[in-house]
């Protein structure tokens, strides 16, 4: 066996001559996830500074300070990078969804998840809503960017489905109402707040979420009620003895 001062290592073993290098470090996971973060990150900066469109491939590695080789070596293409963050977000999503969901309270379910979601809306400004501004509008004309969001909307809608259907089946929730249309409902109040929040940086989002907790748990509507069965500022105790919100008294036309 011959060792040159270039690490390569020779064998002379008949009838089959091997050459390998020695001393080539071994990537560990944990670098390859640090090095596409730091790609992803980079390129959620140009996205929300320049657009999805006049942002390059270029512009991200020089975001990033890689080499063009080193970031084609994780993502060919900017689509390839809305993948990856799509499916990052599905799976951070989904693992807070079902942590959260856990609890028997749905009314606490939903509160905590409003909480938690509505959060992210003022850590990650502006970039994080207006990076989703630019992939939905990218969704319209890109099929393998629809596909992504596609793939994301869909199976936030399923898992909210399933949380009212469970609690329709405790009789928390009307029966009557289709689950799917609630979960809807609920995926649209965070994605309509995120375009008016990429639109205008300034809105309170707290003041949104105790709103958006009013309409959903029963003290948005203060009166008159039947019977002055009035709810509390808070909500607690707002449904009547059948489970059903406290009906309020027709008015009299004038």
């Amino acid at each position: 066996m011959i060792k040159n001062e270039r690490s390569f290592v020779f064998t002379c073993e008949q009838p089959v001559i091997r050459l390998w290098i020695v001393g080539m470090p071994v990537v560990s996971p944990a670098h390859i996830e640090a090095r596409r973060q730091q790609i992803l990150e980079a390129a959620a900066l140009c996205f929300s500074r320049d657009g999805f469109h006049r942002t390059t491939m270029q512009a991200i590695c020089r975001e990033a300070s890689l080499s063009p080789g080193a970031v084609y070596q994780y993502f060919r293409s900017k689509e390839a990078i809305i993948q990856a963050m799509s499916a990052a977000e599905l799976h951070r999503n989904l693992a807070l969804i079902g942590e959260l969901a856990a609890q028997d309270d749905t009314q606490q379910v939903l509160s905590d998840l409003a909480d938690a979601f509505f959060k992210r809306l003022d850590e990650n400004l502006p970039a994080s809503c207006r990076v989703s501004v630019e992939i939905w509008s990218e969704a319209l004309r890109n099929p393998v960017v629809g596909d992504a969001l596609r793939v994301r909307v869909e199976n936030h809608l399923k898992v909210f489905a399933d949380i009212v259907r469970r609690a329709q089946g405790r009789g928390e929730i009307n029966p009557a109402l289709d689950a799917s249309a609630v979960a809807r409902i609920m995926l649209s109040s965070f994605y309509g707040l995120v375009l008016q929040k990429a639109l205008d940086p300034g809105l309170d989002v707290g003041a949104y979420v105790a709103s958006l907790k009013a309409l959903h748990f029963g003290s948005f509507w203060y009166g008159p009620l039947v019977n002055d069965e009035r709810p509390p500022a808070n909500g607690v105790g707002s449904q009547s003895r059948n489970g059903r919100l406290p009906r309020r008294k027709s008015r009299s036309r004038p």
